[in-house]
């Protein structure tokens, strides 16, 4: 709703916009370049030497606010040109509403998540492993959003059963969005190998280049809404920015610089491999003669995503430092322009229309997260993968990644695989999802109950990727194999 101060002008889009760890992609031995979003050190965990990224995508958005109805659902409706969305009316106000929304009193928390991996290739050479990726990626995060100020957002202010009540909350949230382009280049190492035992570590290192950014978090608020124009804040702690290719005094597209920040992210892993045989080390002299070894299990840990964009161009910093103001006749106020809001937001709290400004630089982190992965060899073809993706924030402008603890089974050889990711995401959301590799093309979802009305539907994750790879130990020439007399191996010591 428009005029209300900024906490709820940003929420206007937090509950539903069009994923997150492409669970049924990273995890096997034929992931290759794609295994790299979880553990840069994955790339000695691969059965090929050597693979080409053409094209991959990743769109998945989750929340636990808005919903629609199962009985009102089905997934053939997005394709549709003529749909029309289901819509009802609210018990309090005028207006009617597309989706329904849960009246528990959790805080409410979304997360969006649109990549896009452009052309990439991985080279496994010995003990070095090499990595060369682009991507373009779109993250938002909402969390820990108190739910009357959810109600508040989407219902508006004349929700009845919310006013005359003094709220107030010292428990931060936050909202957060980032969209950027990045390269990286990506380094794993086998420091250790002897007897059952082996140790990679490995590094990413990426350039982000961004396009659009803005967060906003608040550390606490005390406020009371009497009716439906007026708010009264007590209290506000708040800092918020933002930089977007817009101009501020004409609410027109702003395309004088399309990347107006730049920074860079950081990926770090180690992984344990436990091998069914003694160590061999190998020489070759072609590529595709490297060998795979066979393993028990492997143990992984890594840092993702650790970095953050710094937009130094066209880039706005306000903060609130607990300050009170009253707002009357808040449903009338129709700003023209994101200039004219500011200023009035900094009018209402400090009686000067400038004083809330802060910088000209604005800074948003990326989604930080600690993964960690258990991956267990069965029996011949099946295998069994653990993983736990932990996010956390490392400052005010962070994206707040949630967080999933998966176990996936799955069947693998070079030519088909399928794999079945079971997870708690954000620990709470079951979900069930299913991949399938055939070649070199993968299709998959990590919530599967998406695609089907078995319950409301609150999100949807869905991925592909196109990738040519080249097995370890297998050299054609005009048809031809040739390389089983081209490497030569001799055990290592105990």
């Amino acid at each position: 709703m428009k005029g209300c101060f900024l906490f709820l002008i940003l929420l206007l889009s937090t509950f539903y916009s069009y994923g997150q760890e492409m669970l049924g992609a990273v995890s096997g031995n034929y992931a290759g370049l794609t295994g790299l979003q979880m553990n840069p050190s994955s790339m000695h965990n691969s059965k090929i030497y050597l693979d080409i990224n053409l094209i991959g995508a990743d769109a998945m958005v989750q929340n636990n606010y808005l919903y629609q109805s199962r009985k009102d659902y089905h997934v053939s409706n997005f394709f549709s040109s003529a749909y029309e969305w289901p819509t009802h009316q609210e018990e309090y106000g005028t207006d009617v509403r597309m989706f329904y929304h849960y009246r528990n009193h959790r805080t409410k928390d979304a997360y969006e998540n649109l990549r896009v991996n452009g052309p990439g290739v991985m080279l496994v050479y010995g003990n070095h492993a090499f990595a060369l990726t682009t991507a373009v990626r779109s993250v938002f995060s909402a969390h820990n959003i108190p739910y009357e100020i959810a109600n508040f957002t989407y219902l508006g202010l004349n929700y009845i059963p919310q006013q005359n009540i003094n709220y107030k909350d010292n428990r931060p949230f936050s909202t957060s969005e980032l969209t950027w382009a990045e390269i990286g280049l990506s380094y794993s190492y086998i420091f250790y190998a002897r007897g059952f035992n082996s140790i990679a570590a490995g590094i990413s290192v990426r350039r982000l280049m961004g396009y659009a950014g803005g967060y906003m978090k608040v550390n606490s608020i005390d406020y009371i809404v009497p009716n439906d124009c007026t708010l009264v804040v007590k209290n506000l702690d708040a800092q918020y920015g933002f930089s977007a290719p817009m101009d501020y005094d004409k609410n027109e597209m702003w395309n004088d610089k399309t990347i107006k920040g730049g920074g860079f992210g950081f990926d770090i892993g180690i992984t344990y491999t436990r091998k069914s045989h003694i160590h061999q080390t190998q020489y070759f002299n072609r590529l595709c003669a490297q060998q795979n070894e066979d393993y028990l299990y492997r143990i992984g840990l890594a840092l993702i995503d650790v970095g953050a964009i710094r937009f130094n161009t066209h880039a706005s910093g306000y903060s609130i430092d607990n300050k009170s103001a009253s707002w009357t006749n808040l449903t009338k106020f129709n700003y023209q322009t994101i200039n004219q809001l500011m200023d009035t937001i900094s009018w209402k709290f400090y009686g000067d229309n400038k004083s809330s400004y802060r910088s000209d630089k604005v800074m948003v982190w990326l989604p930080s997260a600690l993964t960690a992965q258990f991956d267990y060899h069965v029996y011949k073809n099946w295998y069994a993968n653990a993983s736990l993706v932990y996010g956390f924030a490392l400052a005010a402008g962070s994206l707040h990644r949630p967080s999933e603890l998966t176990v996936i089974p799955r069947y693998e050889s070079n030519k088909f695989e399928i794999d079945l990711p079971v997870s708690l995401y954000d620990w709470t959301l079951p979900r069930v999802g299913i991949a399938m590799r055939l070649y070199w093309l993968t299709i998959g979802t990590d919530k599967l109950g998406g695609f089907f009305n078995f319950s409301d539907f609150t999100g949807m994750d869905v991925y592909f990727t196109v990738k040519i790879g080249f097995d370890k130990g297998i050299c054609k020439f005009k048809g031809k194999q040739g390389c089983a007399e081209k490497y030569y191996i001799h055990k290592a010591l105990r």
